[in-house]
């Protein structure tokens, strides 16, 4: 009796858990609505207030190992905007900017160029374009960029040439962003 009753307890406990797992799946929108999809987080301790400005910088240097699928620090920026605005805060308070270096500078390559290096079509193009009409200021390091053999011309159009990652990052914290490292 008491090992069908501890099954039983069991299994609804794991029938609870697929329940509220399903529950809760990550949504796209408001800003971006086919790219950074966010969990509802209703009973939040911390969430800033309406008025709130934000403004990171994203410091990303890890690469996708397979060279076809997109690198998912980069969509990181459209899920801060989608889950501050889908809570309030108005997206002419956010400010973000991000930099490419070390294993991700290959992520700034045109679709040309990254065709021509890597046999596939930059799999990063829709992300970045949808971040530059957001306003995002996206750049690459120069010191990573010359060491991998890149040309300023097969980059995007989107992203800018910076001497180095480091300079970026610390002038835009002097600028008041917060660094975004992961």
């Amino acid at each position: 009796m008491q090992k069908k009753y501890i099954m039983l307890a069991t299994l609804t406990l794991v029938a609870n858990m697929v329940v509220s797992a399903q529950g809760n799946n990550p949504k796209p929108g408001p800003v971006f609505n086919n790219i950074g999809a966010v969990y509802d987080v209703s009973d939040a301790d911390f969430i800033p207030e309406i008025s709130t400005k934000l403004s990171a910088i994203f410091d990303i240097d890890r690469k996708q190992d397979d060279l076809s699928k997109q690198n998912p620090l980069i969509s990181s920026l459209h899920r801060y905007y989608n889950m501050h605005v889908r809570k309030g805060i108005p997206k002419e308070n956010i400010r973000l900017a991000f930099v490419l270096h070390g294993g991700s500078s290959k992520d700034a390559l045109s679709d040309k160029a990254y065709q021509k290096r890597f046999g596939v079509k930059n799999p990063n193009g829709k992300l970045i374009e949808s971040l530059s009409k957001e306003g995002v200021q996206m750049f690459i390091c120069g010191q990573s960029a010359a060491y991998a053999g890149f040309d300023k011309s097969e980059l995007r159009s989107e992203v800018k040439l910076a001497l180095s990652a480091m300079t970026v990052i610390t002038v835009y914290q002097m600028d008041g962003y917060s660094l975004i490292k992961f």
